[in-house]
């Protein structure tokens, strides 16, 4: 052989086996956690809570002990230096022999940390050492990450070297079962173990402040070193007070007094210093200005101005007692003249009470979100940038002295009706008419799955991890942190991958679902999580041209999350919760999906018979047609998904009190045949011409006919003609008792307008000047809940075709839909143009200003339309 090719392969071989060498692991079955003599209790919390995190999940033999003069090494067993340096000697002496340099507030930054692994002949050593108390948590919490079981023992690469700090200052969120989960899901209570543990699951992700509701949460989470908040209402009553103190909430919530009723100032005042006299000191609070909250009233306008100058006094109570608390407030709900208010007081005078400004669901005044801001900053969508979501909190730092941070209380809690959830229908239009520019209606043509949207409540199971982490990156470059919003554990995977954000926001999509796949379900089962994950993100959205029971995402997403079960160790799969609650979600949108299919079936079999009935094929009766249009059967396989989801969920409920409410609430008529049954029982009892025209629209619903139009109002649908109006979005959360299921899909949206003069119109050109037309409209009117029905008087509107009235008071039915049909003066059309306008009824939104805007808020409609179709007679 060549002399040179001979070395050049030594040389390839040398290297190799270095390479090789290098990323080798290192493997023990014993560990030994060694504290400083001089550890904090922080530490020492730390030490244990790593010993029981290790145990829980490996059958490792783990001893905490304190360090000595020197190592005592024994074989196969990791010695993990775990604590400051300063108050750790064997840690500092490790420092120095290896040259380590020290941790310091810019290397690696506040709250870091160093993870080293040391592998020589003589030892094991993991170096974990904390820049602080903090610090020492998030090591363990990589070190958690980081250690792999295998056969019997865990592994750690023998060349780790993770040095690393948060990004973010403000790290947190909250913490419990959200009681409406509780009651939709059915689940029992959580333990205080089981709270505390999950309040740990994200802090050793890099939470480090979190809600103190009692006493007892308040000591465990200041024993981790970690940061507490609590809230104050500026104007919240919490007590029966005299009515001439209540505020005219936005909403017309009760509870909430007018601050610029004197005795009920004094009293917020006086409600303030007892709460906070005698209260445990916390790190930062919060007073929140809307949702709910605030007074509209004139006295108080710009009631941004009179609830800062109020929460000012209240800070000065606070630091009486509690000087080092950090005071932040929300502008929730705030209109355009209050933040400009509030950014004058800012910039008057230093405000050194004020540490931070708080933004929330209705702070935006760049999006058109569930909180209803009532007015827009128009002005700042020329040159949008990055798009919508970064353009108001730029705008904030810009108007807000240097001194003040804004802190970020992002919702992403709610998959459906929130601040970055889908929306239910278009924005409607603020107090002066605008609407969001076309360019930002990516975020609005977002829209749930319109048949799971019928099974699962707001606060479902589910997780976004492309588009939150979009929304991140949009929003988090102007902000010192964030404490998002939470109403249960049902965003499990949102909430967590939220802190690994706020730790390193340059972390990728997969990155971040590989980590997370790896924690929570392990390595055999991470890669089909991960892809599972994507998918499912992808299936909850409502995909023009492929309906639910096409969605070939639904079978992948049950067939990836199976998978992992399969491959998943036994000793994970045995007590892991979140892996059933992805799988029960897969049973349950597999069975809607079967079930719509089913429904859609049964509708195409009832359209064919109707079909030939028309075609004078007697052989069939209406009678026959009508009896087949029975619910279909749950075949054997839909039997199946929803026993393995009933069984998940018992499971998931033993083990972690979770559960998917969808189980309970799965019979729905998808599709609205409920309006089939009764088109037939119409076309049943009525004369052979009627009867035909009923029917025909059975097999026809949509056309107009030669020479006639037909708009299908509302959000994300085809309405050519509609001049004026916007998709109706119930100014509320929806729920089901507000339409029939029985109604068609079509039927269930609608364009409305408000209290506006002009209503809901349609414009027509090119009409035949010699033909009559006549005008056929669905309407339907939503029911109320209690709380807001008796604000809502709307029940009829007035038709117009040009000025001529060819209707007056028409009332609309609740809840299920109907057909309105009005010939059209020959003489309207015969310029080849048409208009056809609704008008409000006289009584309808004509009162006082306040309650004008209570009506708006609460999802008060002037005119109302969901169908119309121009016939050409």
């Amino acid at each position: 052989m060549n002399k040179v090719l001979a070395k050049t392969i030594q040389i390839c071989l040398v290297a190799l086996i270095g390479l090789i060498g290098h990323s080798q692991e290192i493997l023990f079955k014993k560990i030994a956690i060694v504290t400083g003599n001089a550890a904090s209790q922080v530490e020492l919390n730390i030490a244990d809570l790593l010993k029981q995190r290790l145990e829980e999940n490996a059958n490792i033999d783990v001893r905490l002990i304190r360090e000595t003069k020197e190592l005592q090494y024994v074989s196969g067993e990791l010695q993990i230096l775990l604590g400051t340096p300063e108050r750790h000697s064997l840690l500092s002496a490790q420092f120095k022999t290896l040259r380590i340099p020290e941790l310091t507030p810019l290397a690696p930054g506040r709250e870091g940390f160093l993870l080293k692994s040391v592998d020589n002949s003589n030892s094991l050593i993991l170096i974990a050492a904390g820049l602080d108390d903090r610090g020492c948590l998030y090591a363990v919490g990589e070190i958690l990450r980081q250690l792999v079981y295998k056969e019997g023992q865990l592994a750690l690469p023998n060349n780790l070297n993770i040095r690393t700090a948060p990004a973010f200052e403000i790290r947190g969120t909250q913490i419990g079962q959200s009681s409406v989960a509780k009651k939709l899901a059915q689940v029992r209570d959580w333990t205080e173990e089981e709270t505390q543990g999950a309040l740990l699951d994200y802090a050793l992700a890099g939470a480090n402040i979190f809600a103190a509701e009692d006493e007892s949460m308040y000591h465990f989470i200041k024993s981790y070193g970690l940061m507490t908040q609590t809230k104050f209402g500026a104007n919240t009553a919490g007590a029966k007070v005299p009515m001439e103190w209540n505020a005219f909430e936005s909403i017309g919530r009760s509870g909430y007094v007018c601050l610029s009723v004197p005795e009920a100032r004094d009293y917020m005042l006086q409600k303030c210093n007892e709460h906070f006299k005698d209260s445990q000191f916390y790190d930062l609070i919060e007073f929140y200005g809307g949702d709910g909250g605030g007074c509209e009233c004139d006295k108080c306008n710009p009631y941004g101005l009179t609830f800062i100058k109020l929460v000012e006094e209240m800070a000065a109570i606070i630091h009486k007692y509690h000087p080092k608390s950090r005071i932040y407030f929300t502008n929730q709900k705030f209109d355009n003249e209050d933040d400009n208010a509030i950014f004058q007081y800012l910039q008057e005078k230093p405000r050194d009470w004020l540490w931070a400004w708080g933004y929330g669901p209705g702070s935006d005044a760049t999006t058109w979100q569930p909180g209803h801001r009532q007015t827009h900053r128009m002005d700042l969508f020329e040159y949008p940038g990055f798009g919508p979501y970064g353009l108001y909190p730029k705008e904030i730092i810009h108007q807000i002295p240097s001194r003040h941070k804004l802190i970020y209380y992002n919702e992403i809690t709610h998959w459906k009706y929130a601040q970055h959830a889908y929306i239910q229908m278009y924005p409607r239009a603020d107090r002066n008419g605008d609407l969001p520019p076309h360019w930002s209606n990516e975020i609005y043509n977002r829209r749930p799955d319109q048949f799971l949207t019928m099974v699962y409540n707001r606060l479902t199971f589910f997780a976004w991890p492309e588009y939150y982490h979009r929304v991140f990156n949009d929003l988090m470059r102007y902000g010192n942190g964030d404490i998002t919003h939470s109403s249960g554990h049902h965003d499990h995977f949102n909430q967590w991958m939220w802190q690994r954000l706020l730790w390193s926001p340059r972390t990728t999509v997969d990155e971040i679902l590989t980590e997370y796949s790896e924690t929570w379900f392990g390595l055999e089962a991470a890669p089909f999580m991960a892809k599972a994950i994507l998918q499912l993100e992808k299936n909850l959205e409502e995909k023009e041209g492929v309906p639910l029971d096409k969605k070939q995402g639904i079978d992948e997403y049950y067939d990836l999350v199976q998978q992992a079960g399969q491959v998943m160790p036994s000793r994970i799969m045995e007590r892991n919760w979140l892996w059933r609650m992805y799988m029960q979600k897969a049973a349950l949108d597999k069975y809607v999906k079967l079930n719509v299919a089913q429904q859609k079936e049964l509708e195409g079999q009832i359209e064919e018979d109707v079909a030939a009935y028309l075609q004078n094929d007697r052989t069939i009766a209406l009678k026959d047609i009508s009896n087949k249009l029975k619910f279909p059967k749950e075949t054997m396989e839909m039997a199946a998904l929803r026993e393995e989801a009933k069984r998940l969920g018992e499971e998931s409920n033993t083990i972690y009190g979770q559960r998917n409410d969808g189980y309970f609430n799965l019979q729905h008529d998808y599709i609205g045949l409920g309006w089939l049954k009764r088109q037939l029982t119409r076309a049943q009892n009525t004369d052979t011409k009627k009867a035909d025209e009923l029917l025909k629209m059975i097999v026809d619903y949509a056309n107009p006919g030669e020479g006639g139009f037909y708009d299908n109002l509302g959000t994300g649908n085809i309405a050519p003609h509609v001049i004026n109006g916007y998709p109706y979005d119930h100014g509320q959360p929806y729920v089901s008792q507000m339409l029939s299921e029985e109604n068609r899909p079509s039927q269930r949206s609608m364009h409305f307008s408000q209290n506006e003069d002009q209503g809901v119109s349609l414009f027509y050109t090119d009409l035949d000047p010699k033909a009559s037309y006549s005008v056929k409209f669905t309407f339907v009117r939503p029911w109320f809940q209690e709380r807001y029905a008796y604000r809502m008087n709307q029940k009829s509107q007035k038709i117009y075709a040009d000025d001529i009235v060819l209707a007056d008071n028409v009332e609309l039915p609740l809840q299920m839909s109907d057909f309105f049909t009005y010939r059209i003066p020959k003489s309207v059309t015969k310029d080849g143009e048409l208009t056809i306008r609704l008008e409000r009824a006289p009584d309808v939104a004509h009162g006082d200003r306040i309650s004008v805007e209570q009506w708006r808020n609460s999802g008060g409609w002037g005119t109302l339309a969901s169908e119309v179709w121009l016939l050409k007679n």
